[in-house]
């Protein structure tokens, strides 16, 4: 199983803490914050795996093994278009940095590509929303554990004459 929840919160938490800034999940119905902020979005899921698993047992489970893709969507929202797009790198910067490895080591994902910050400004009425945007593609594991029920015994039909 793909841990999404701790995925997430990784993401989320220590970029936040990192930026001091609010993170909040794009179009989450939540309250949106008064100053600068960045808004995440996980935009096509989890992608599937290429290829077979790796299929092995360990202890009483056999376990199947997958590379999967995903991508996040961060979109950095302020009063003024200079702000937005300074966020919006820093943010950038720290899944290039630090982030890479915090990732890696607290929620088995590999940042895989960082895309590059566009302007993504859009005009709501006669009002514009200041934002700078950018996508980064990641990779983790997918484990399935099932119970292994190995074969006890097995009656092979032509066998009883082989050995002697």
């Amino acid at each position: 199983m793909i841990q999404f929840k701790l995925i997430r919160s990784t993401i989320i938490r220590n970029l936040k803490a990192y930026l001091h800034l609010e993170i909040i999940e794009m179009n989450g119905g939540g309250d949106i914050p008064k100053t600068a902020f960045l808004t995440y979005d996980f935009t096509e899921g989890i992608g599937d795996a290429k290829g077979f698993p790796i299929v092995y047992a360990e202890e009483n489970k056999i376990k199947y093994v997958e590379t999967v893709p995903f991508t996040v969507s961060f979109l950095s929202y302020a009063d003024d278009k200079a702000t937005s797009f300074e966020n919006a790198i820093k943010a950038r910067d720290w899944f290039k940095t630090i982030g890479h490895d915090i990732l890696k080591d607290l929620a088995n994902v590999i940042v895989v590509d960082t895309g590059p910050v566009e302007n993504r400004d859009i005009a709501i009425g006669i009002e514009w929303e200041r934002r700078q945007g950018f996508e980064v593609m990641f990779r983790t594991l997918d484990i399935i554990e099932t119970e292994l029920n190995p074969i006890e015994k097995v009656n092979i039909k032509g066998a009883e004459n082989l050995g002697s």
